[in-house]
């Protein structure tokens, strides 16, 4: 079976563009938090386990009887929020429950594609297991307060495109830390740390890629090590003391995700909507 993923990258290696040289200033940090009331609902928890188990077993025909019949679809462009509302997608045909989700899932792949049943199931499985792989639950403004999966940031939109502004960068190289990261001075593991930012922080991204001096004291062993494998090494940022930091292993997450949406239909819980960021 033909896997399909959605050309969405969690590293911003992949969506910057070299820039010229920067005039950075400080900037006031932000932080993106997640609203996760009503995640902890008994309900939900054991109809997300049942959506779980359905993946494992690559049962897309459970998925598709877990949607409610009026599936709502969002696509928001991907990357930094325009700070609109947008609501779903027009339904003129007026689709329900499995063709519907059939069609948000087509989202994933090429608009001039005509897939065939195999392959939306299969699409079908992979929206849904890029949606709950992270394994956080939240309130999404994008579906209208629904709980989706994963968590979507809530953060200060106006203070983050201020940072973006003093790093004299555009909002769109602003990415959310996954993981507490310590930034150095230089694209080098024994160069000093000159600051240590916590998981959730927003941060200006500067550089996806950066080539390691030759004159680096770090061995290709340790490098290898610093990165666990990943690629792209060294990537650099634009700190809250105005200074450039250098980090690797980038595991940065975007603002926007595929997700998978939830509410309750006459007391069921339900696959209420989907969303499916567009290019």
């Amino acid at each position: 079976m033909t896997t399909f993923r959605l050309a969405l990258p969690l590293a911003a290696a992949a969506l910057l563009a070299p820039l010229p040289a920067l005039a950075i200033q400080p900037y006031e940090s932000v932080t993106a938090t997640y609203d996760t009331a009503g995640a902890d609902d008994p309900g939900l928890k054991t109809f997300l386990e049942s959506l779980r188990k359905a993946l494992d077993s690559s049962d897309s025909t459970f998925l598709k009887l877990a949607v409610a019949k009026d599936l709502a679809i969002y696509s928001p462009a991907v990357g930094f929020p325009d700070g609109q509302t947008h609501g779903p997608l027009a339904n003129p045909d007026k689709h329900e429950s499995a063709q519907r989700l059939d069609e948000a899932a087509a989202l994933m792949g090429s608009a001039d594609v005509e897939y065939t049943r195999d392959d939306l199931d299969s699409m079908i499985l992979d929206l849904f297991g890029t949606a709950l792989e992270p394994g956080t639950i939240g309130k999404s403004a994008i579906a209208g307060g629904r709980l989706c999966a994963p968590a979507e940031p809530v953060f200060d939109r106006a203070k983050a495109v201020a940072m973006a502004e003093a790093a004299d960068v555009p909002p769109g190289n602003l990415w959310i830390l996954s993981e507490k990261t310590d930034f150095h001075e230089k694209p080098d593991a024994k160069s000093p740390v000159v600051e240590t930012l916590p998981a959730n922080t927003v941060v200006p991204f500067i550089e996806g890629s950066v080539d390691v001096p030759a004159d680096s004291a770090t061995t290709d062993a340790e490098a290898a090590e610093e990165t666990d494998g990943g690629e792209g090494g060294w990537y650099s940022v634009a700190l809250p003391s105005g200074k450039i930091g250098y980090a690797s292993n980038d595991a940065s997450l975007g603002f926007q995700a595929v997700s998978v949406c939830f509410g309750k239909v006459d007391d069921n819980w339900l696959v209420t909507a989907v969303i499916v960021p567009s290019l």
